[in-house]
């Protein structure tokens, strides 16, 4: 961690053009980094609309709330509300084994019923509303796909607009999973943005695979990076090949590319992929049964307003 904004100030450079917004992580794996809102700050002022995450892990209602209506006064508008990222990479000891008041779920509610209502977390009417335009994750390998619809419901009837999902490398799985919330008709209700991440060696294969929960993938794709003679180079491979899978399924309405400590393939990987035109043509309405009128933030039906990096381990992680 960096006390500085220099990073994220190059890496948005060269983001500029390929992507429409960038996500800015919550300490990911229980490790001290930069402010995601900061991050966001540095963004804003590149120009370059930022998605900020925010976890409840360790944290109340008070301080979920509090850096939601910070960030919508500074004109950070879209927030991915995430639960407790499980695992630890840092070196030191672990932080006490506290819970939050609130599940993503409820902080979505929340924050949506905040927007909304012009009501705060204890109830309490408020004389501004925030803009938001509210997010949540979605993990299609995590259990059985009409389980995980359940799971997925419950935050799009909370507030979710838009739902960003796991890395996805098993296309099949994830078809399974959209039949799922067909049949929960879900589909249309929410814009859907799965998550593409290039295998850069077969230890991220391996880590990836048994180390993140919620991530599956197939024995043949490790095989691929295991096998190759250059496997950053297949990862790529493979990235491209699911990303023109993943396009041409209904109601996927863009990508979000996930590249830590590789961000400068995310141009390659917009361009040589064609994202740049593709153009989902399904409509969408994200109001989940509440008000759309408050929410202060449009969403243009193209792919590049849904083309999204995370901007990871550039000063914040």
């Amino acid at each position: 961690m960096e006390p500085s904004g220099d990073r994220i100030v190059q890496v948005v450079g060269f983001l500029k053009g390929h992507v429409d917004t960038v996500n800015f992580t919550d300490n990911p794996r229980g490790v001290a980094r930069m402010s995601g809102l900061a991050c966001a700050l540095h963004s804003l002022k590149e120009e370059m609309e930022p998605v900020l995450q925010i976890q409840t892990r360790h944290r109340g209602r008070h301080d979920v709330e509090s850096e939601a209506v910070g960030a919508a006064v500074v004109g950070v508008h879209n927030v991915l509300c995430l639960g407790d990222d499980t695992g630890r990479l840092g070196p030191g000891p672990a932080p006490r084994p506290e819970w939050g008041d609130l599940d993503p779920v409820q902080a979505l509610w929340m924050l949506r019923r905040l927007r909304d209502e012009g009501v705060n977390g204890d109830g309490e009417p408020i004389e501004h509303r925030p803009r938001y335009f509210l997010g949540g994750m979605a993990s299609p390998y995590a259990a059985l796909p009409r389980y995980e619809a359940i799971v997925t419901e419950k935050k799009i009837n909370a507030g979710a607009q838009f739902l960003q999902t796991m890395p996805v490398f098993d296309v099949d799985r994830f078809g399974e999973w959209m039949e799922a919330l067909d049949k929960r008709d879900l589909l249309g209700k929410v814009y859907l943005i799965p998550t593409v991440a290039p295998l850069k060696s077969a230890w991220h294969a391996r880590f990836m695979a048994n180390e993140v929960p919620g991530v599956h993938i197939p024995a043949t794709t490790r095989a691929r990076v295991e096998n190759a003679t250059d496997p950053q180079e297949e990862g790529i491979e493979i990235a491209l090949e699911t990303v023109a899978k993943l396009i041409g399924i209904e109601w996927v309405h863009g990508l979000h590319i996930l590249a830590p400590e590789q961000e400068e393939l995310v141009p390659r990987l917009v361009r040589e992929s064609g994202l740049k035109d593709f153009a989902p043509d399904v409509e969408t309405d994200p109001g989940n049964g509440h008000s759309k009128s408050s929410s202060g933030h449009s969403v243009k039906r193209n792919s590049s307003q849904f083309v999204s990096s995370q901007a990871r381990d550039i000063d914040n992680s």
